[in-house]
């Protein structure tokens, strides 16, 4: 099934240059996507979604990103944001997956609150960065309960402002608009805990989502950084730099750069993946997520973004002055990845939570982690 996703790797290339400018992926592409099942594909068959397996998810992500990073994060966001409806009533779950036009769109909460009004909740609040609102057919908004912690709430794009200050330069394709809510009455089916038992207990509900943005987020950078040395490499057939005689293809500095940057690639992509195809077998055996395993999800997801981010530098650099023309695929995959690195799962900071974990055996349960 995923296989058919992958297949409009091509479409998604060629529709590259009006998602970039038109900050949004284009109506035919979102049909298109939706139905090949891409933004249900980790949802399980029961429910209508494609029941992939995390790690073979994980490559279809990365293929879409090499294409096209901002195609390739709205879908792994709402696929994997779309974990969340399996901790509401089972009624509510087959309701909003009954379309096969559903994509759910979220974002992370700013200043928000959610408290009991009678049989219902009300909610009011100011959220951001939400990934690929604009064809989304269901919106998600996390708030502070007032009875203390936090809950998650469904509702419809329409019941919410929309606010597009999206002005980026890169990733400007997910159109990833703020929105605000007041006084929202929503019924207490489509309200829940995520703290709480899931409906649907299976791997991807006992994993923290944050877990499995951390390295599916990784994946959209491998798919950058990929595309961004064949870029390079391309453009070294073929480019002579100024005051020079020889192509930069045969420049031996360009060559042990690539060599070298080809070789970091390679082995962020082989460290990730096997990663993940170690790990998840275990957890669905296991039925349990260990300290160990977050904080080797932690460690994949944050080393490969850094490690893809050197290598697009990398790659930058060789382009000389032809690099930094917007016409020039390059410049588009630097500015994405540069945007990716300032992504809360790219944050450098967490080594030092897992050079902490390596020393003590202490790992320190938080929002991320």
């Amino acid at each position: 099934m995923l296989e058919k996703i992958t297949d409009l790797v091509d479409q998604v290339a060629a529709a590259a240059d009006e998602i970039e400018s038109a900050r949004r992926l284009p109506d035919s592409l979102v049909h298109e996507l939706k139905k090949a099942g891409a933004f249900r594909a980790l949802m399980p068959t029961k429910f209508g979604g494609l029941g992939a397996e995390f790690e073979d998810y994980v490559y279809m992500v990365q293929a879409l990103a090499k294409a096209d990073a901002s195609t390739a994060w709205c879908v792994n966001q709402a696929a994997v944001i779309g974990l969340t409806s399996l901790w509401l009533p089972e009624a509510r779950i087959r309701e909003i997956w009954a379309s096969p036009e559903t994509s759910i769109a979220n974002g992370p909460p700013f200043n928000c609150l959610i408290e009991p009004d009678g049989d219902q909740f009300k909610l009011n609040g100011h959220w951001g960065f939400s990934s690929g609102c604009q064809h989304a057919t269901w919106m998600l908004g996390a708030a502070k309960y007032a009875g203390g912690g936090y809950r998650i709430a469904y509702f419809r794009p329409d019941d919410v402002s929309f606010s597009d200050n999206w002005q980026v330069p890169g990733l400007r394709g997910t159109g990833s608009f703020e929105f605000t809510i007041s006084d929202l009455s929503i019924d207490a089916s489509l309200v829940t805990d995520l703290a709480a038992s899931p409906t649907h207990l299976c791997d991807l509900t006992i994993t923290p989502s944050t877990l499995l943005f951390a390295v599916s987020f990784a994946c959209v950078a491998l798919g950058v950084a990929r595309a961004t040395l064949d870029d390079v490499i391309d453009l070294a057939q073929g480019k002579v730099p100024r005051w020079s005689s020889t192509k930069v293809q045969d420049d031996p500095d360009v060559q042990r750069f690539v060599g070298k940057a080809t070789a970091r690639w390679r082995s962020a992509d082989a460290y990730l993946h096997r990663t993940l195809e170690n790990m998840f077998p275990v957890i669905r055996d296991t039925a349990e997520v260990t300290h160990e395993q977050r904080s080797e999800l932690r460690m994949a997801g944050t080393h490969v973004i850094q490690e893809c981010a050197d290598v697009v530098d990398l790659a930058y650099k060789i382009s000389g002055s032809t690099g930094i023309y917007q016409n020039q695929n390059l410049q588009r995959r630097f500015q994405d990845m540069h945007v990716i690195t300032q992504h809360v799962q790219g944050r450098e900071a967490y080594f030092a939570l897992l050079g902490r974990h390596q020393m003590t055996g202490h790992y320190e349960i938080g929002p991320m982690t």
